[in-house]
């Protein structure tokens, strides 16, 4: 017994410094991981954020562009006045759809409108439409801050109706 005990491998002593050293690596280790991971879950939520107040913008853009266009519709085909597109009708509103002026803080959106015939009777002042005339309605919503176009929306005018 004696010589199997001299063959044997002996097992290398283990100093406390080394142990503390494994420690300390596999902490370290452990809390890039853990910092990757908050790093990717922050990224993911402000992107969820972002993308959730977009949604909420173009949906309000989309109703204050539908709500325009049928504003026009209700006005009537000789009613509604001419507004090129160099210079249309601008109006301004708040995040809660309501009108505000142009200086207003609470300003969020600018709603612009065009109405443009392509037959206008001649020697009329202001421009009117023919009877024949197609009327185009176009609708732009930006955001004031950035200038952004958050919907554009187009309809069209007859004088009996589409």
């Amino acid at each position: 017994m004696d010589r199997l005990q001299q063959h044997q491998p002996v097992k290398p002593r283990t100093s406390l410094r080394a142990k503390r050293a494994t420690v300390m690596i596999e902490v370290l280790i452990s809390a890039a991981i853990m910092s990757i991971c908050v790093a990717a879950t922050v990224s993911t939520l402000y992107f969820s954020h972002r993308t959730s107040t977009r949604a909420v913008w173009i949906g309000v853009a989309y109703n204050l562009a539908r709500q325009k266009v049928e504003e026009v519709k209700q006005q009537g085909f000789y009613n509604v006045a001419e507004a090129t597109v160099a210079s249309p009708v601008t109006e301004y509103y708040s995040a809660a759809m309501a009108k505000q002026g142009s200086n207003n803080t609470a300003t969020q959106y600018i709603v612009t409108t065009s109405v443009v015939s392509d037959a206008t009777k001649s020697g009329v002042t202001p421009t009117a439409p023919t009877d024949t005339a197609l009327r185009t309605v176009t609708v732009i919503v930006k955001t004031k801050t950035t200038g952004e176009v958050l919907c554009t929306m187009y309809s069209y005018l007859a004088r009996s109706g589409i």
